[in-house]
């Protein structure tokens, strides 16, 4: 009986990513490092990479050539191998598409944007064969990138799968349909210090009105835990190769490695848990304390011995406030001067009920601020009541093209 035709699932990589000023390359390089043993070692037939690779639309020259390095060493060190590479929100859809130019039709596929050929979706770019390691057709990948609200045209994002999927099933011939996404589907366990809620249209997408029985496996991107979606086949996040913020320090950051069985019958899920470079610490543990109480836990705090500075564990501190404390990062850092560790951040935590409860009163740092949230606080201070439904619609929109906009 001929093996299973095998495919790894990874996403958001964000690569060029930077936690408030520290660098994060040496995590970037270790986790591509571990990547490309694990391609080898689990004889894998296609890598699908479903969004996010950069953390932004115009990254540094050293996160396109790492990028491009592992393209070229996972090709060299793997022959048979196949490479599917989606855009996401964060990503210039352009520059995914532009190493293209000079690969050619082979064994790296980039699809930055939904494809079009004089307005129509360009088939022949959005299905892609993928052989197994006899070099026959094993299966089938609709290759669905992060949709802007500019690539609907005047459908919706139900309407584009339905038609993707049945041109799918056309040509497919019987072998199994693997169907991909970059966005947030309803249900989904979000991160709220590091992701944003992409919808487009301004609704989150339901699972069931996307996805049928007819793909053996969705491949999404966006979220960053690990995570199953609730439908009709196999629909999941692979989740990101480790955390974006100390509130993703519990997720057991993983890859999926995913055998489709010849023939038909249940698709086989297994993480590939992956290594983790640098530690995510937040003291304490549980409740916040006074600044004087978290300067004795720092100076007690064991960081450990780490090889180098890019595994230095991030820190997230909270202290416990009564009133405004302008002073607290500075008696903080001061207390963890020459230590071995990366602050990231510090929390001022007031007592439950103090305050007016408003993100000004909160005093939150502008990194984690979600544009939704503000938005929605100063309508209802303005206008006396949450924004309506088409023009909270109207910023989201406003939102992603904003930000995707390179």
């Amino acid at each position: 009986m001929p093996r299973p035709f095998r495919f790894l699932h990874t996403s958001d990589w964000h690569l060029g990513h930077e936690l408030h000023g520290h660098h994060r390359e040496e995590e970037h390089d270790a986790f591509l490092s571990w990547l490309l043993d694990a391609l080898a070692e689990h004889g894998v037939d296609s890598l699908l990479m479903t969004g996010d690779v950069y953390d932004v639309a115009n990254p540094a020259v050293t996160a396109t050539q790492r990028f491009y390095g592992f393209l070229r060493e996972a090709t060299a060190r793997c022959p048979n191998l196949h490479i599917v590479v989606l855009g996401g929100n964060h990503d210039s859809a352009h520059r995914i598409n532009l190493p293209g130019a000079l690969l050619g039709k082979g064994r790296v596929h980039l699809i930055g944007n939904l494809p079009r050929c004089e307005g129509a979706l360009d088939f022949d770019r959005l299905l892609v064969p993928l052989p197994g390691e006899g070099g026959e057709t094993m299966a089938w990948v609709a290759a669905i990138p992060f949709c802007r609200p500019g690539d609907l045209g005047a459908g919706d994002l139900a309407s584009l799968y339905a038609e993707v999927i049945e041109a799918a099933h056309a040509r497919c011939e019987g072998l199994p349909i693997v169907v991909t996404g970059h966005l947030h589907i309803a249900g989904g366990d979000v991160s709220t210090d590091s992701e944003r809620r992409v919808v487009v249209g301004g609704e989150e997408a339901e699972a069931a009105s996307l996805f049928d029985g007819r793909a053996a496996y969705v491949a999404l991107g966006h979220l960053h835990r690990p995570q199953d979606v609730g439908g009709t086949t196999t629909i999941r996040y692979a989740g990101s190769p480790f955390p974006m913020s100390a509130s993703e320090r519990r997720y057991r950051h993983s890859v999926s490695l995913v055998d489709l069985p010849s023939g038909g019958g249940p698709v086989k899920v297994e993480e590939l848990r992956v290594p983790r470079h640098a530690p995510f610490l937040a003291l304490p543990d549980e409740d916040a304390l006074p600044i004087e109480e978290v300067e004795a836990l720092l100076a007690a705090y064991d960081f450990g011995q780490p090889a180098t500075p890019g595994s230095f564990p991030f820190l997230e501190v909270a202290v416990a406030v009564t009133r405004p404390e302008p002073g607290l990062w500075a008696r903080v850092s001061a207390a963890l001067e020459g230590r071995p560790v990366r602050l990231t951040r510090v929390r001022q935590v007031r007592p439950e009920g103090a305050g007016d409860g408003s993100i000004a009163a909160r005093e939150e740092a502008l990194a984690v601020l979600q544009p939704e949230a503000v938005f929605a606080e100063l309508h209802a201070r303005r206008h006396g009541g949450p924004p309506e439904e088409a023009l909270a619609r109207a910023f989201a929109q406003l939102l992603i093209e904003t930000e995707t906009a390179a």
